[in-house]
């Protein structure tokens, strides 16, 4: 079943020849309404990703033409008027919102900073029809991108799920693995009378995905659902893991009158609630909790119900798939796919054995599933190798943290040994802002852009979300640890590199690292290899050298509704407005008063 709009089979032909099969340079864009993001795939250059949010640095931006922000803003249309009230209600608020026309070129800039690449070298634009600033509805974006890119195509017609697939597929190494696509919807389909889909099940195999199965929205909707539980919490778009953070410290009293009402179907689809019904059954125990109220006991109780009707539902979908697809890896996407928690309690509980979900698996990433699927499917390039790390920022010079320390009035000190001193510090209680390399591009700080911990004091975790990052109290934090040592304190039998499965801390060990366990036991691992991260590999063996202990306490470098660092700049800015004691930027490093 090939999932793109009637045109797309013209317009992958006249891709095929000419200059783009010759240089292959291609550009995936994502404007949806959950952020921006744009990714480059160059055979000569490789993979660069970044997000809106990190360039503006203003989180959940989102960027529009002129003429459709102002005609969004002022409702003119009903098209118009239905994705400014989509917005507000997500959001709470009308979120932060960036010219096209201004904004696009110096971000398209600050993606490829450092490579010998212009908007003139790129050979295929790639992106969706469910896009919010380049879709159907304002017939003017092909122009607006053909104007942007002289040489190159413009393809314009994937569909929301397929891009999905491309992200759980296309960036594993797999030669083949069972696709499934999880989120809470993607855009009207007219091959499905206007449908929206929010679950598919397929098999990916050599560069393409067949699809088994489609679900549809909002009867077969597990995003809608969890969205409604997170809502009726208090929290907005995009605070899901907030939901998940709170489930572990409820009992299962509401879960078991809402059980009732769940229906699961061998295919993997499901029925549940209404959200009007849903929120008539919640308010059976407790009123909505409007944001910013004080948490009680309820709450959690809510939160445990939404977690684990999510889990039974990806749960039944991964049986389902698991009796259609004959293979043994599964490879997971779309924005429920975040969810370390029902990733592993599906893992664990099917008989798959590796499973993949790329670090960005949600909307935001899906600049670099249109890259991969330019790449791979329409362009033949042979990325076989899938997309090794997530450190795919563009990189920063020692010229670049030189000039950002100066301007904040800070010390040059540069180290021949940072990670020493960083561990150091660690082992003394310190807490350490961590800047290396490029920045990671999903939504998990993984040792480039972390702020990092001694894990061993139970009080750390109240330390650092009261005074560090300040957020709620009840909010876990990561442990990064030695891939080569990460059996001896977790259960976990495979690498967990992108913070995407939690798991048992091992009973022996929670008492020692009591900072980075959560209420039930658990922890969102990473394991870290010295292949994808040299220098945060290092610093790891350094603490252990230090304190035996082969685990950091590490979380994003931001603070609460702030995107995560991503220049030198912003790194300064955020070491001086916080409780953060040292920072380290590549060799060079600064400490408040008192601390050697």
């Amino acid at each position: 079943m090939e999932m793109w709009s009637e045109r797309s089979d013209r317009q992958r032909q006249r891709t095929r020849s000419g200059k783009p099969a010759e240089r292959g340079n291609v550009l995936g864009l994502c404007f949806t309404g959950h952020g921006a993001s744009a990714a480059l795939i160059s055979p000569e250059h490789g993979i660069r990703a970044l997000l809106l949010e990190r360039f503006t640095g203003q989180k959940d931006a989102l960027i529009f033409g002129r003429q459709e922000l102002e005609g969004i803003l002022s409702k003119r249309s009903p098209v118009e008027a239905s994705i400014h009230w989509l917005l507000v209600a997500a959001f709470r608020k009308f979120p932060p919102s960036f010219v096209f026309e201004e904004t696009f070129r110096p971000f398209l800039e600050a993606l490829l900073a450092g490579l010998p690449i212009g908007p003139e070298d790129i050979d295929l634009v790639v992106t969706s029809n469910c896009s919010f600033t380049l879709n159907q509805w304002w017939p003017s974006n092909l122009r607006k991108l053909q104007r942007c890119f002289p040489q190159s195509q413009v393809f314009l017609d994937i569909e929301h799920h397929a891009i999905h697939q491309r992200q759980a597929f296309l960036g594993s190494s797999f030669a083949e693995a069972a696709v499934l696509t999880v989120d809470t919807c993607g855009e009207d389909l007219k091959r499905l009378g206007g449908a929206k889909l929010a679950i598919t099940l397929g098999e990916g195999r050599g560069t393409d995905v067949r699809v088994f199965h489609e679900h549809v929205f909002p009867v077969s909707s597990p995003g809608r659902i969890y969205a409604a539980f997170t809502s009726y919490l208090g929290f907005r778009q995009g605070q899901e893991g907030k939901t998940m953070g709170l489930a572990p410290y409820g009992e299962d009293t509401v879960y078991r009158h809402l059980i009732l009402n769940l229906t699961l179907f061998p295919d993997g689809s499901f029925r549940f609630l209404s959200d009007r019904a849903l929120f008539q059954a919640l308010r059976q125990f407790t009123p909505e909790r409007e944001p910013g109220e004080p948490l009680q006991q309820v709450h959690a109780d809510v939160a445990y119900a939404g977690q684990a009707l999510l889990e039974d539902i990806v749960l039944n979908a991964v049986h389902a798939l698991a009796r259609r697809s004959r293979s043994g890896n599964l490879c997971i996407a779309g924005g429920v796919g975040l969810n370390s928690v029902a990733n592993e309690k599906a893992l664990r509980a099917s008989r798959f054995e590796r499973l993949y979900v790329m670090p960005n698996c949600g909307d935001p990433g899906q600049a670099l599933g249109c890259a991969l699927f330019g790449a791979r499917h329409l362009l033949g390039q042979p990325w076989s190798e899938g997309v090794s790390h997530d450190y795919l920022g563009p990189c920063y010079s020692d010229s670049d943290v030189e000039t950002a320390l100066r301007r904040s009035g800070l010390e040059l000190r540069r180290l021949e040994a940072p990670e020493r001193f960083a561990a150091r510090l660690l082992a003394q209680g310190r807490i350490v802002g961590w800047f290396q390399g490029g920045s990671e591009f999903g939504p998990r700080a993984l040792g480039n852009r972390s702020i990092l911990a001694d894990p061993r004091p139970a009080r750390m975790k109240d330390h650092l979300n009261h005074q560090v990052k300040h957020r709620e109290s009840f909010r876990p934090f990561a442990p990064a640890v030695l891939e080569a040592d990460a059996s001896a304190w977790f259960d976990v039998a495979s690498p967990s590199p992108y913070m995407l499965r939690v798991v048992p801390v091992l009973a022996a060990k929670r008492s020692v690292i009591p900072a980075v366990t959560h209420v039930d036991g658990t922890a969102r691992v990473q394991t870290v290899s010295r292949t994808t991260n040299p220098r945060f590999h290092r610093l790891l063996e350094e603490f252990r050298n230090v304190t035996g202990v082969p685990v950091l306490l590490n979380t994003s470098f931001n603070v609460n509704e702030r995107p995560i660092v991503e220049t030198p700049a912003d790194a300064v800015e955020c070491y001086l407005s916080t409780g953060i004691d040292a920072l380290v930027l590549h060799d060079y490093v600064a400490t408040k008063p008192g601390i050697a």
